[in-house]
């Protein structure tokens, strides 16, 4: 393969990122055509390439080497199980699913067909997490010992004009806490290199207009000993807490880092703070299309394309996205049963282990 031929199926807000991505910052790919949604033939006229309105229409043509999923979660496995049975390789937006059973069916549906399958884990391409996951591999804060993870953010937002994706707290979609908690239990994994052993936390929302999946209070063990506590939130008043969205603090044997997903990274030097690290400044909600934002967009697409010409392994998998999401599945079974959940998760025929019980693994509560 000299070029990768690519299809965008969604055309929302992510598949016009996705576009800009392919055809103006990434190189060794050629964007063929687009498919699904009502903006769809406006995209692939804005972008001088085909729509082709049904899925299966654009999994038949010789002339598409891959495919990049920006649609509702709900539909992911499907849309990849369908992809790997025509020969495509998938790079697909988190979450990977809304549940572990289909993650594996996923996972196994690209094996069987010698395909690639991506999840896109775009914290670990930000600036400032990927500074300061070289900060942790250099030794300079020694051995993590903590983590704590905010990400807090106002209830108003996801009633505003510019909140682009409202059917994530669909139920059938899995909710908040699946849509950022992907992103958030991806990224300790990313930053401590580790895999979680064992989870406790509770996911609720008080808001009756909606369904449990707005916040969550969680605490994760990690096999080498490090602990991390994530408390994210989409219900809090305005103005909410200063500086909250995304920040990371880590604690090692021998300093502290802080980091802001769109701010800065310090790091701890002599007993003293020092910043290291800034993302240039750019408005998150409005300029969608800044090199500043689509920076770690095109950082993972470029990689996918690479992957597929140098015939190696993506930097995020397949597991990887389903780790998260198994990290996400044992928070709503933790709310459920009052207890910590251990994972990986034993597989039994009807669901998983829990206290000698099996539980349904589709158990993202209605």
């Amino acid at each position: 393969m000299k070029i990768v031929r690519m299809g965008i199926v969604g055309s929302g807000h992510m598949g016009r990122t996705y576009s800009h991505c392919l055809r103006y910052h990434n190189s060794g790919v050629n964007l063929v055509a687009i498919s699904g949604g009502s903006r769809g033939p406006k995209l692939a006229s804005d972008f001088e390439i085909e729509f082709i309105p049904e899925y299966t229409h654009m999994l038949e043509r010789d002339d598409i080497d891959a495919v990049l999923l920006a649609t509702p979660h709900s539909v992911h496995a499907e849309q990849t199980i369908l992809a790997a049975k025509f020969g495509k390789h998938v790079l697909l937006e988190k979450p990977m699913m809304t549940n572990v059973a289909d993650c594996d069916a996923m996972i196994d549906s690209c094996k069987k067909a010698n395909v690639q399958l991506s999840v896109i884990q775009t914290l670990r391409y930000r600036g400032v997490f990927r500074n300061a996951k070289k900060l942790i591999d250099e030794g300079v804060i020694g051995d993590i010992r903590a983590i704590q993870m905010t990400t807090l953010w106002k209830g108003s937002l996801y009633k505003s004009k510019n909140w682009n994706k409202p059917w994530v707290d669909a139920v059938e979609n899995g909710g908040f806490i699946l849509d950022r908690g992907a992103h958030s239990f991806d990224l300790l994994r990313f930053l401590t290199n580790d895999n979680a052993t064992k989870i406790f936390g509770t996911v609720n929302s008080y808001n009756a207009e909606t369904w449990r999946s707005m916040n969550a209070m969680v605490q994760v063990y990690f096999s080498r000993g490090i602990t991390a506590q994530v408390w994210m939130s989409h219900e809090l008043p305005d103005p909410g807490f200063p500086n909250t969205n995304d920040v990371v603090r880590i604690w090692g044997e021998k300093g502290l880092i802080q980091a802001s997903h769109f701010g800065k990274l310090s790091v701890t030097k002599d007993g003293k703070w020092e910043d290291v690290w800034e993302m240039p400044k750019f408005d998150p909600m409005g300029e969608d299309f800044s090199a500043t934002r689509l920076e770690a967009f095109h950082l993972q697409t470029q990689d996918f394309v690479d992957s597929l010409l140098q015939n190696r392994p993506p930097s995020v998998t397949g597991e990887d996205g389903r780790a998260a999401i198994e990290m996400v599945e044992a928070c709503h079974l933790s709310t459920l049963t009052g207890g910590s959940v251990s994972i990986p998760f034993p597989k039994t025929k009807g669901g998983f282990q829990f206290d000698g019980a099996t539980v349904p693994r589709n158990i993202i509560p209605g």
